[in-house]
């Protein structure tokens, strides 16, 4: 962030992208998705105030403190929905669009919400966005748009778009080549080859503590490893249309996907 400020990088929140006609170059739409370790979130935001940098921080219902949420809205942030309920209603179109309108409306009783974000949900066959492919829109629920609507996503935009998912950056960058290291990312920055980034970094992945420097990548690893294995367990479910009930893969799975350490809407 520091090296982004000293070469004079814009700083959007998801919000202001799409609210802004023509963006500033250079510039960087920043983004966190709070799928776990909100404390981490909360040293992220504190960072990022503290330089003058705004984020969107899109919250999952486990994730979600209004306290929280209030304060980072306060501090500059703009504070999203991190949507599972396409997953959560294992599929259901209809019961998905009553939960998302319900966890909207829970979460607009203490922060503004313009923005969404759908979440991977990767023990589920089910993927979050595909709930839009009914004649329902964002629009409907008083929202300005979903954060993977952002033009770097679909091809039109030379932005290009950096996730640290698999603790691996993992762009290939033109004119300066492959990211895959943080110190990749400063150097793209010093560069100047990259004009227009949209970056997503998760508080979860990063460290706040020593323990957290060693213990982060171990559980990273095995996430990755269990998102491959649900990955293949999927692959096969859509395109034989089902797998057998009674399959310790499928009743696995099943079973990792209704469990949560803390009750949800």
């Amino acid at each position: 962030m520091k090296t982004a400020l000293d070469h004079d990088y814009e700083f959007y929140t998801v919000a202001e992208y799409f609210n802004t006609s023509s963006p500033e170059t250079p510039s960087i739409i920043l983004r966190h998705d709070v799928d776990r370790r909100v404390s981490n979130a909360i040293s992220m935001a504190e960072i990022e105030t503290d330089l003058g940098i705004d984020a969107t921080y899109y919250f999952r219902t486990s994730t979600f403190d209004p306290a929280i949420a209030s304060t980072m809205e306060a501090q500059g942030h703009e504070v999203g929905y991190h949507y599972e309920d396409l997953a959560k209603m294992r599929g259901d179109v209809e019961a998905a669009h009553r939960r998302f309108a319900t966890n909207l409306e829970s979460f607009r009783e203490h922060v503004t919400i313009d923005t969404v974000c759908s979440h991977g949900s990767p023990l589920s066959p089910h993927l979050n966005t595909d709930m839009w492919e009914d004649a329902r829109t964002p629009a409907d629920y008083d929202l300005i748009d979903r954060a993977y609507n952002v033009p770097a996503d679909d091809g039109t935009s030379d932005r290009v778009y950096f996730s640290d998912t698999g603790r691996d950056w993992n762009v290939t960058v033109p004119g300066f080549g492959d990211v895959h290291s943080t110190d990749d990312v400063v150097r793209t920055l010093k560069s100047g080859q990259c004009q227009d980034l949209y970056i997503l970094a998760h508080p979860s992945r990063w460290a706040t503590s020593r323990f957290q420097t060693v213990e982060r990548p171990a559980w990273d690893f095995a996430a990755e490893t269990g998102k491959a294995f649900a990955s293949g367990a999927h692959s096969l479910q859509r395109t034989s249309g089902r797998l057998a009930k009674q399959t310790r893969v499928v009743q696995a799975i099943r079973t990792l996907s209704s469990a949560s350490p803390r009750r949800e809407r």
